[in-house]
């Protein structure tokens, strides 16, 4: 049931928050809108930074956007070195960002980079399988079957539910 999985979910994120270290596994969250990824990626990375991690998190379209102005000269930033060096990288919402051959082979870069010298990555997305496969390859695909941790998200939007349940409270 959607109930036990987002269960069996919730105790894989708070061991791994626990038990977080440089060997700590990657994880793959894949699942609908609104079921808690990213909820659970922040309450991780505070865990780790508490533990003395250094943590980078963003959102996909947030760093393809820095590289992409890393890549034309017109910012300063680091921004590679930084997803390629630090102890846990959380990309959230892969997927969203702006497709173009640069920002793809970027993509592939980190987390092939990042699974070579076994530095665990936090992944949020709500592509399936086969969309992340169209969109990115199969050869990207496969580098995350064969190494991450994987995390079905199932069950009904959370934030559509609180709204429903406020609203019905309205107007008792």
């Amino acid at each position: 049931s959607a109930r036990k999985q987002m269960e069996h979910n919730l105790q894989i994120c708070k061991n791994y928050a626990r038990d977080f270290s440089e060997e700590s596994p990657s994880l793959l969250m894949q699942g609908g809108t609104g079921l808690g990824k990213t909820h659970l990626s922040l309450a991780i990375a505070r865990a780790v930074i508490d533990k003395g991690f250094g943590v980078v998190y963003g959102s996909a379209q947030n760093l393809a956007i820095n590289l992409d102005k890393e890549r034309f000269g017109s910012d300063g930033s680091e921004t590679m070195q930084h997803l390629l060096s630090c102890d846990l990288l959380i990309l959230d919402d892969l997927g969203t960002e702006f497709s173009t051959s640069y920002i793809s082979a970027a993509i592939y870069n980190i987390i092939n980079t990042r699974l070579l010298s076994q530095k665990p990555t936090i992944i949020n997305t709500n592509l399936s399988t086969p969309e992340l496969q169209e969109r990115y390859t199969e050869r990207f695909v496969s580098r995350i079957i064969g190494a991450y941790l994987f995390l079905a998200f199932i069950g009904q939007d959370i934030r559509q539910e609180k709204r429903r349940r406020k609203v019905g409270r309205s107007y008792s």
